[in-house]
């Protein structure tokens, strides 16, 4: 029996899909009478039975197509998986692109991690992205990021939430030095009521109630300030002119902290945690490598 390519068999599953010879070969970068060629080819290999029922307008797999179709799939999928592990283990895992909003978020877990990261793997690189001020999971969808550090909770059916990196931040409120709040020693969620905040309408909807409820426990609605904020300079010139207040979490404040400002604790919100997340259902073994590393760093530090 003459032997089948693979190329053959990613031929017949374009046109499979596509059951249209143009867009398969557009697909495959192949002319359509490649495309035409190989289909016959692999029929006759397959003992001269036809994939296709062809007409000058359509496409359709016949029965046999249809049943090659529905094991070649998963077949498919599996050697994939094989010829990536393999090429993880001749070359290593490759490079690793992470989002963050500020590096005040799990900063000392992520540095740690990415040096284990690059030292276990010659030529492998961890790249640090900023992300939008007022779209931190855009990158992450475009695909132009791996992974995201981002505040929790975060409920999204299309992300995966993966190792903490900061527990327990504490809740604070950023002001301007001369602002009513300026001088308590802490607020309530309350006091938030009498003064307009920042509130973006791109954040997750569980991330932004998280770091400041829409109402307060008497039910008194939090205002959001009618401004436009596009990075974190801009948001602490607003809070220092007393255009706004900022609820945030100390390490944010802390890595910002600005002569103009003030922070001020908020005593009943709960703490803060960070973590990594990523696309569900995206492979990326570099992704999965420095998650590994990630995981490591973290059970290093918990043990005495």
């Amino acid at each position: 029996m003459p032997e089948v390519e693979v190329r053959e068999l990613q031929v017949f599953l374009a046109l499979a899909e596509e059951l249209h010879f143009g867009r398969a070969a557009e697909r495959l970068g192949l002319t359509t009478s490649r495309v035409s060629q190989s289909v016959r080819a692999l029929e006759r290999k397959l003992g001269g039975g036809r994939l296709f029922d062809r007409t000058s307008r359509t496409v359709a797999l016949t029965d046999l197509g249809a049943a090659l179709h529905r094991d070649l799939v998963p077949a498919l999928a599996n050697l994939e998986d094989v010829v990536l592990r393999a090429r993880e283990r001749g070359d290593g895992p490759g490079p690793v692109r992470v989002g963050l909003l500020n590096a005040a978020s799990g900063g000392a877990v992520l540095n740690a991690a990415v040096r284990r990261y690059e030292s276990r793997y010659p030529g492998g690189t961890v790249r640090l992205v900023g992300t939008p001020f007022t779209d931190r999971l855009g990158p992450l969808r475009r695909g132009e990021v791996e992974l995201t550090v981002t505040r929790l909770p975060l409920e999204r059916p299309e992300i995966e939430l993966g190792p903490l990196l900061s527990e327990g931040d504490p809740r604070v409120v950023l002001v301007a030095a001369d602002h009513p709040l300026a001088g308590r020693s802490a607020v309530s969620v309350e006091d938030l009521a009498d003064y307009e905040v920042r509130r973006s309408p791109d954040d997750p909807p569980e991330v932004a109630e998280a770091s400041c409820p829409s109402h307060t426990p008497s039910g008194r609605p939090i205002m959001a300030a009618e401004v436009q904020v596009g990075d974190v300079s801009e948001l602490l010139l607003l809070v220092a002119r007393g255009r706004l207040v900022h609820p945030t979490t100390l390490p944010f404040a802390e890595q910002f902290r600005h002569p103009g400002l003030a922070v001020v604790p908020i005593t009943d919100l709960p703490p803060s945690s960070s973590a990594l997340c990523w696309l569900r259902g995206v492979r990326h073994p570099g992704r999965d490598a420095f998650l590994e590393a990630v995981r490591e760093e973290l059970q290093a530090k918990r043990l005495p």
